[in-house]
């Protein structure tokens, strides 16, 4: 198997596994915190830290030949932290710290090295073709997977589910044995003073940085994401309905994955993303002055673009300009480790607020809006209930 196809395959199975960090294991953090949103934010906050603190610390061993085990490392952790969350089953909450720690340690592990493998095993010109794939794939395996997880989650429970993603990582285990590193960086350690030099020379790697932060701050781990998804699954109270919710949106996302890799044109990229980003915010402030059912789905909607979009952008420049002449062979780990801690400090600023949120109970919308949502459908429920009743009674006459 080549490097590309193991690439492809890992990031697909990655995926999955993050989908359903994402959306189920929030809602199980929810349901036994009695839907205390506090212990969801330290969580994140511990998670994101040790993500940028192992990175940073194994920066010189991703020069090395033996970095290819870091990425082996990672996926390790990974099966050590879901198997971890099935030991604990209830008492997980009581481990935030361990559980936070254990996802940061195989995040930073696995993402101190494949970052740059993904950079160094698509080819600028295949970039396009290979992330609208990704995204198409994923996102039909995420019409399926939250539907099946959601319904084996609902009648088995959650810590059966975990024994199905402990299956998916160990897969994931066999396939990084697959890969093969052709591309070894020149230097054997890191040189920040030197590398800056070359960001204060650039102003695309500047740029790029910036939009970490705002990656950080929203959607990159960040607490905007979480507080999307306690919508979400207060409105959808069940697993069922959050697996369907989330496949139905999977809809948007494989549409976007397709349009990127066929017809979108690089330096549309830009546009694109503002344009999206308006509608997103129209829809967030129509989502506060009235929030119901149709200004939740709407707002929705038009997030998973925005988030999307920029995902997907995101990606394709970051990658692509790692193979710029000036980082190719030499600065390619400083340039990632770059990329990290910008985005660490947007998701430090957003998990900080989201705690402070938690704290001082300034959440107290967020419950009224449910409660609106939750009314709204009752109503109409109610509505549909008598209109057929009436009708009963007219055909059967009782």
């Amino acid at each position: 198997m080549n490097n590309y196809k193991v690439l492809f395959y890992l990031r697909i199975l990655k995926s999955i596994l993050t989908t359903f960090v994402d959306s189920f294991l929030v809602l199980y953090f929810l349901e036994l915190s009695d839907s205390n949103i506090l212990p969801l934010g330290i969580y994140k906050l511990v998670a994101m830290t040790f993500v940028f603190g192992t990175i940073f610390c194994v920066r010189n061993i991703a020069k090395s030949k033996h970095r290819v085990n870091l990425m082996r490392i990672g996926i390790c952790l990974d099966f050590v932290y879901f198997l971890t969350i099935l030991l604990l089953r209830e008492k997980v909450v009581d481990y935030i710290y361990l559980v936070g720690a254990l996802y940061g340690l195989e995040e930073g592990f696995y993402f101190s090295v494949y970052n740059m493998f993904e950079s160094d095993g698509i080819t600028n010109e295949e970039r396009a073709k290979f992330t609208g794939t990704y995204t198409s794939v994923k996102s039909i395996l995420a019409m399926i997977f939250p539907i099946l997880m959601g319904s084996y989650i609902f009648t088995s429970g959650f810590l059966s589910a975990v024994i199905v993603v402990l299956v998916i990582v160990a897969v994931r285990i066999i396939l990084s044995f697959q890969f093969k590193d052709n591309n070894l960086p020149t230097g054997d350690k890191t040189n920040f003073g030197e590398y800056l030099k070359i960001v204060n020379q650039n102003r695309k790697v500047r740029q790029l940085y910036k939009r970490e932060i705002y990656a950080g701050l929203t959607y990159s781990e960040g607490a905007f994401a979480s507080i999307v998804t306690i919508y979400i699954i207060k409105i959808f109270s069940n697993s069922v309905s959050l697996g369907i919710f989330t496949s139905v949106f999977s809809v948007v996302t494989c549409l976007l994955g397709i349009g990127f890799a066929k017809f979108m044109k690089p330096e549309n990229y830009s546009r694109n993303i503002k344009i999206a980003t308006v509608f997103t915010v129209l829809s967030l402030f129509a989502m506060i002055t009235n929030c119901n059912l149709f200004t939740v789905i709407l707002f929705n909607f038009l997030q998973t673009i925005s988030k999307e979009l920029t995902s997907l952008i995101n990606a394709y420049n970051s990658f692509s300009l790692a193979n710029v002449q000036a980082l190719k062979k030499e600065y390619k780990v400083e340039y990632f480790v770059g990329m990290e801690f910008f985005l660490y400090i947007g998701r430090f600023i957003s998990q900080s607020l989201f705690i402070l949120m938690a704290l001082t109970r300034k959440h107290q919308y967020y419950d009224n809006c449910i409660c609106h949502v939750s009314d709204f459908i009752r109503t109409k429920f109610c509505r549909i209930q008598r209109r057929n009743a009436f009708t009963n009674r007219k055909t059967t006459g009782f």
